[in-house]
């Protein structure tokens, strides 16, 4: 049986490395699939970036990443929703989601930035601040032009050439200073996305549901009843489960079980816990009433999934 181990938690750690990437202590990676040349390597000498690619089960990830594909594509599911990386496209995945990479194309070209989660970007501006959140709450993909895309790549490459050079003395400073200009590049792209949302949300029922859907992602894991989803946001249970149903077509229930189970089967295929640890950290009552709450959704045990 292939070792997941490495896949149960994604951070700066177990990002597989190679002579391409460029790392700086334990703050910052900035990897690809492609040498400087643009040619995509050959990953079948390299199985534990081909793994970490094509790896067929969901993980945590606990870092902030930004993908930034080129050319080709990549199919990528993240929490419940599942997203096209194409030409052009960039993906925002923010630490606490579950992902899985379900396919990539031979001809896929990938920029991967991640940051550690206490290397903060200044927030000097507060409006720019508040347009990140916004955007951020309620998408995380941008399509860009060809320019967009060569700007960043530019400033990719700027952060590159600094970090590689080994008697550069200042490269904490440089970094954050590049940072903060792909910082301000993305509040630019998103501001326009974000004042055209703005304009469309006339529905306070979509404000309720997307707030529902923040207090479950962080909560999932402790609490399963709808009254404890409707008393965080000041509503009744049938008020909130009227309104879930009405926004998305499914019962709040069917959310509250859909992100209970993705939890589990990330533990569960992580190799780290038995399945009685896993029954605890979601806060089971016991690993019999874990096993039949599994069971009745995924089709089969516990046992059978973590061994498939």
């Amino acid at each position: 049986m292939t070792d997941t181990s490495a896949f149960d938690a994604l951070n700066l750690m177990t990002i597989p490395l190679d002579e391409y990437a460029c790392v700086f202590e334990d703050k910052f990676i900035l990897a690809s699939n492609f040498d400087e040349e643009g040619r995509l390597r050959d990953l079948t000498n390299d199985p534990g970036l081909d793994l970490f690619l094509t790896a067929p089960y969901p993980f945590k990830i606990q870092i902030p990443i930004i993908l930034l594909c080129l050319d080709g594509r990549m199919h990528v599911k993240l929490n419940l929703n599942e997203y096209d990386l194409h030409r052009n496209s960039l993906l925002f995945v923010l630490p606490g989601s579950i992902g899985q990479c379900l396919d990539i194309s031979a001809d896929c070209r990938i920029v991967c930035i991640a940051l550690s989660n206490d290397y903060i970007i200044a927030e000097e501006n507060l409006k720019g601040a508040l347009i990140v959140r916004k955007f951020l709450a309620r998408q995380t993909s941008l399509d860009l032009t060809d320019a967009q895309t060569a700007e960043i790549l530019s400033i990719c490459r700027a952060v590159q050439d600094k970090l590689r050079q080994p008697d550069f003395r200042f490269k904490y400073d440089i970094l954050k200073g590049y940072l903060q200009v792909l910082y301000g590049d993305l509040c630019q792209l998103m501001a326009p996305l974000v004042e055209a949302q703005d304009a469309r949300q006339g529905s306070r029922k979509k404000q309720i549901f997307d707030r529902f859907l923040e207090e479950l992602r962080q909560h999932c894991t402790m609490e399963r009843s709808i009254g404890f989803y409707a008393e965080r946001l000041c509503l009744t249970p049938k008020y909130l489960s009227q309104v879930v149903h009405a926004v998305s077509g499914r019962h709040a229930g069917e959310w509250i079980r859909d992100y209970v189970i993705l939890e589990a089967k990330a533990l569960l295929k992580s190799g780290q816990y038995t399945i009685q640890q896993v029954s605890d950290m979601l806060n089971f009552a016991n690993q019999s009433f874990f096993g039949v709450y599994f069971k009745k959704a995924v089709g089969c045990s516990p046992t059978v999934y973590k061994e498939m």
